[in-house]
């Protein structure tokens, strides 16, 4: 039976109708298998060898086997904002108007093009996310930086636009509605109940236990309560933090450990379905925030949006979030 279901953290609602039928479980179609890339692609801007394509590369992680690097992060070669434009605030007739300021990054994963994070040892996975913190805290702290979004687009339906394993930062001057709406109801129910929502959420599942796909020491793997699209899994952490920033050493290894298994669950269930991951973080101003806690989310490209989403802003769920979970429980390394 469907029903309505509120998340708590943003106050956004999503339909749960599982009787409009289960979504396909099967690869991506048009999709090339990863095991069918090469190792180095000549035309690939990201690929080593290849830097005369780049238009500059802003950090490095180093190592000792050649190419010397094992992460790369340079700036986008079509950004979305960039740093040197005008911030400030001006109108065009009756709508408000900000310079186009922040920034763009990329965050090259690995130097091999047929890379994945699913195949990643415990050292390349967690350079990887170690390179999203670096480049989150340094952006986060630029004047007149409001947010920060790092995302990872995989497969063709994800708007993905080159194979090369990596992901991207955009530095906004502004918050950006989710993150508004993330404060607004973390500040409402923390005068309240003097709580955080995530962290009350997380006791309740944690002792529910039907949502629950995974846990380590440090991270939660979970179904939301108001999941909008199947199988869609949030990697929390259990420490209280409001920013991604905050995020300690122990912990970025756990969160990769805890990345790799829960895409690696995505790719056995749903044979490597095209999806987004997305960081969803205050950013410098919201740092030690009591009422707001980050979350990466990695959302699944099984379900296509038709009018009344795009109509509504409302999603409906063909699926169950409970037994999402149980599906995604399988044993991975």
């Amino acid at each position: 039976m469907s029903e309505l279901r509120q998340d708590r953290t943003t106050g956004a609602w999503t339909i749960i109708a599982p009787e409009r039928g289960r979504r396909p479980h099967q690869p991506s179609a048009g999709d090339v298998a990863r095991d069918r890339l090469p190792r180095f692609d000549p035309a690939c801007p990201f690929c080593p060898g290849n830097e005369s394509q780049l238009p500059g590369i802003i950090a490095e992680t180093p190592c000792v086997e050649p190419p010397g690097w094992r992460v790369r992060v340079v700036a986008n070669k079509f950004p979305a904002l960039v740093p040197d434009a005008v911030p400030a605030h001006r109108s065009v007739e009756m709508h408000g108007t900000l310079g186009g300021y922040g920034a763009h990054e990329v965050v090259i994963e690995s130097p091999r093009h047929d890379a994945d994070l699913t195949t990643m040892d415990d050292a390349e996975v967690t350079a990887v996310v170690e390179g999203y913190r670096q480049r989150f805290t340094e952006l986060a702290g630029r004047p007149g930086i409001e947010a920060v979004v790092p995302f990872r687009n995989h497969g063709a339906g994800s708007g993905a636009s080159l194979r090369h394993p990596h992901a991207q930062l955009i530095a906004l001057p502004l918050a950006t509605p989710k993150l508004l709406l993330m404060i607004e109801c973390g500040r409402q129910y923390y005068g309240e109940t003097s709580r955080c929502p995530t962290c009350e959420e997380l006791e309740i599942e944690t002792k529910l236990g039907e949502r629950i796909v995974d846990a380590t020491r440090h991270f939660l793997a979970l179904v939301p309560f108001a999941a909008a699209r199947p199988s869609e899994v949030w990697l929390v952490p259990k420490r209280h933090q409001a920013s991604f920033a905050e995020i300690a050493a122990d912990e970025v290894n756990d969160l990769g450990v805890q990345l790799r298994r829960s895409l690696q669950r995505l790719k056995v269930v749903h044979g490597d379905p095209s999806h987004n991951l997305i960081i969803e973080s205050v950013g410098k101003s919201g740092l030690g925030a009591p009422y707001v806690h980050w979350r990466l989310r990695i959302v699944p490209d099984l379900v296509t949006w038709g009018g009344f989403e795009v109509g509504t802003g409302m999603a409906i769920n063909p699926s169950c979030p409970e037994q999402d979970a149980e599906e995604l429980r399988v044993q991975v390394v």
